[in-house]
């Protein structure tokens, strides 16, 4: 993710060590756990701060009311409060959003297209990501609307996820959807070897984890948005403030399919769906 910061940058006429430099903090377990990781940024006297997720920019936010943050990977900003609106955001907080809780029935309506018989399907978020928690309350919605009972589990690190998969295995779910968050990334290999041992089609909104073995992602290019930032940093060291720049959502979603992982579920993917498809990892 560093790198399509930096690439961002370097098309903005930015060399690292010469005109700018990138101090990284991230929290050991979790910014809820590990506030002081946003604090000790913000004694460090940095310029802008750059904030992955809602976690995160709540950190920042309750760090610093006066250094510029740039927000990227936030679906809820204006609900969890951290803008007024996209067009003037007011106070210090400006950035991209990624549009997570209109994603949510999508996600749905996708692994049904896939698993057109399912009666339950789970649901993972994490608890500590209140973005996340709003996302799921409209998935539930939409797989209800669809006919579809919700298994709901809260879980950000490997041990939760293996028990969540276990109470899926349990209840019969039919197929899992995975709220964006961090830890999702982060554990992309764990996630996959378990919906694997559970034979269970699973669907995300990072391309990153179909990559790993997931069967099906929506949403916008997470690298893509991260080089974004790259636009707020640059208009904001050049002086303009954060309050007065709108915030930017995505114009384009791309669906991403595995074969290999569908082909091993014994699923077949409706070429419909392939048609639309962005890419097909085979």
């Amino acid at each position: 993710m560093l790198n399509a910061l930096r690439e961002g940058l370097r098309e903005r006429g930015y060399t690292e060590g010469q005109n700018f430099s990138i101090d990284v903090r991230w929290p050991k377990e979790s910014f809820a756990k590990d506030a002081g990781a946003a604090a000790d940024l913000v004694r460090s006297n940095v310029d802008v701060i750059i904030a992955w997720t809602t976690p995160a920019v709540v950190a920042a936010k309750k760090a610093t009311s006066t250094i510029p943050i740039v927000m990227v990977g936030v679906s809820n900003p204006i609900e969890v409060g951290f803008i007024n609106s996209l067009a003037r955001p007011g106070g210090n907080i400006t950035g991209v959003s990624n549009l997570a809780s209109d994603l949510g029935a999508k996600l749905v309506e996708l692994l049904n297209e896939v698993v057109p018989n399912a009666k339950r399907i789970g649901l993972v978020c994490n608890p500590a990501n209140p973005g996340a928690m709003l996302q799921a309350t409209g998935m539930e919605d939409a797989a209800r609307a669809l006919g579809m009972r919700v298994t709901r589990e809260e879980a950000n690190n490997p041990e939760e996820f293996r028990r969540a998969f276990e109470r899926f295995n349990a209840e019969g779910v039919n197929g899992v959807v995975l709220v964006a968050d961090p830890t999702i990334v982060g554990h992309a290999a764990v996630i996959s070897d378990l919906a694997g041992a559970a034979r269970l089609p699973t669907i995300f909104q990072r391309r990153e984890n179909v990559e790993a073995g997931g069967l099906l992602s929506y949403g916008a290019n997470l690298p893509g948005q991260i080089r974004q930032t790259a636009v707020y940093v640059d208009r904001i060291l050049k002086g303009e403030r954060p309050a007065d720049l709108p915030v930017e959502q995505p114009t384009r979603f791309e669906l991403v399919v595995n074969l290999k992982t569908a082909k091993a579920l014994g699923l077949r993917v409706p070429p419909s769906l392939l048609a639309r498809a962005d890419d097909v990892i085979e």
